[in-house]
């Protein structure tokens, strides 16, 4: 039997995550038919009052040229856009932990599309939709997405209880992330935050017919594959062969370049018809539908 079940803990506000984007895409694409099963753990890895906990600049213009400054490595190893000018730093991100988990309730390619508008805007936008009104805002337009119905789910304590399992799942590190020995964030290792461990992110958890495997951090697509055989012998020479540009357009509405590289090849060249957005921290590539609810 082939299958597998995945749990994704995650945040809206990691970069690492963000920058985790093309594998993510790669595995759904390429594995989606095989994942009878994917559950997203919110986790808030910035909590209110986060800027004095780790001596962040309180003056808003200096926090956001450091902002940039603490973004620009993770960019450069990656490959993910990052955002020049951040144009102010977030709260928390908490409420978009919130919001995606609202979202969800809509489905998975509600969820999916909201969590990725969610994203954008810390990563591409430099606008952080770090309350309740800006993910609401950002979310807008998101195809199947009822507004109303996302607002009353806000409002419901049914997804403030969510969030609450959530950040609570996220602080019961598995052993393996309990183990890693690069302890940088990003690389895997469980973080301490507040008195309590938690997953660091990005982070995977798959589980098959032949047991369970952990992708902790900035881990090379190979790492991916090994995990994906550990569960599930025999899925990778399953996998669906890879999209061509028009392909990956009609699945996903946006695009970086490293995720175009990712999935298409490198030199792949967007299909006729996307809108180019080009920004000093990467450029993006939109469907003509998606760029009409996004500024330039």
């Amino acid at each position: 039997m082939i299958w597998i079940e995945a749990v994704e803990i995650t945040d809206p506000a990691c970069g690492f995550a963000w920058g985790t984007e093309p594998k993510y895409r790669r595995l759904h694409w390429q594995y989606g038919e095989l994942i009878r099963g994917w559950r997203r753990v919110m986790t808030g890895i910035f909590a209110p009052g986060w800027r004095a906990q780790v001596g962040f600049p309180e003056d808003e213009v200096a926090a956001c040229t450091a902002y940039e400054a603490f973004l620009a490595p993770i960019a450069a190893l990656t490959g993910m856009p990052y955002p020049i000018p951040v144009h102010h730093v977030m709260a928390s991100s908490e409420d978009a932990c919130r919001v995606a988990i609202a979202a969800a309730t809509q489905g998975p390619a509600v969820g999916d599309a909201v969590l990725r508008r969610l994203r954008e805007s810390w990563f591409v936008a430099g606008r952080p939709a770090d309350t309740v009104e800006r993910g609401t805002a950002a979310a807008a337009g998101v195809p199947g997405l009822d507004l109303d119905q996302l607002a009353r789910d806000l409002a419901d304590p049914a997804t403030e209880k969510a969030w609450q399992a959530d950040w609570e799942e996220a602080r019961q590190p598995n052993d393996y992330v309990r183990n890693v020995p690069d302890r940088r964030p990003g690389m895997g290792a469980a973080q301490e935050q507040n008195g309590r461990q938690r997953y660091g992110l990005p982070c995977l958890n798959l589980t098959g017919p032949a047991g369970g495997a952990t992708v902790a951090g900035w881990r090379d697509w190979v790492d991916w594959e090994k995990a994906i055989e550990t569960v599930c012998p025999g899925a990778v020479a399953a996998a669906r062969p890879l999209p061509t540009p028009a392909q990956a357009f009609a699945t996903w509405p946006t695009w970086a370049l490293a995720e175009l590289d990712e999935l298409c090849g490198p030199g792949a060249e967007p299909p006729a018809g996307t809108v180019e957005h080009r920004r000093p921290g990467g450029t993006m590539w939109l469907t003509e539908q998606e760029a009409a609810h996004r500024a330039p």
